[in-house]
């Protein structure tokens, strides 16, 4: 407390220097629980693969993903035509770059043919 007259010093907020702040990282209003964290994991690790892939993996996936893409494409409006298109031909570039140095001939020209228009 400072004299009425006392013009030189400042007023300290006791109430806040009596509360200690705890050490490390404030909690969280959303946070999850144990049980969430672990349903969460759970769920991430069902979808990772649980075999090696390999070339033959890759390449029937790829072209099941193509097919359904285009898949009913000739009954959409044309603009979503050419975009499911572009993506059914952004997956064979994926699956061409992923595959460069052990592709085999006819599973390019098979899945080329599959997005061409």
């Amino acid at each position: 407390m400072k004299q009425p007259e006392d013009q030189r010093t400042i007023e300290l907020a006791l109430e806040a220097a009596a509360a200690k702040k705890k050490r490390g990282r404030p909690p969280k209003a959303d946070k999850l629980s144990d049980a969430e964290r672990a349903r969460r994991y759970r769920a991430r690790q069902k979808m990772m693969p649980k075999d090696d892939w390999n070339y033959e993996h890759l390449t029937a996936l790829t072209r099941t993903e193509i097919l359904r893409l285009l898949d009913g494409a000739d009954a959409k409006p044309s603009s979503e035509r050419e975009l499911v298109g572009n993506w059914a031909y952004g997956m064979f570039l994926l699956w061409d770059r992923t595959t460069a140095q052990c592709q085999l001939a006819d599973d390019r020209s098979a899945l080329l043919a599959l997005v061409a228009p």
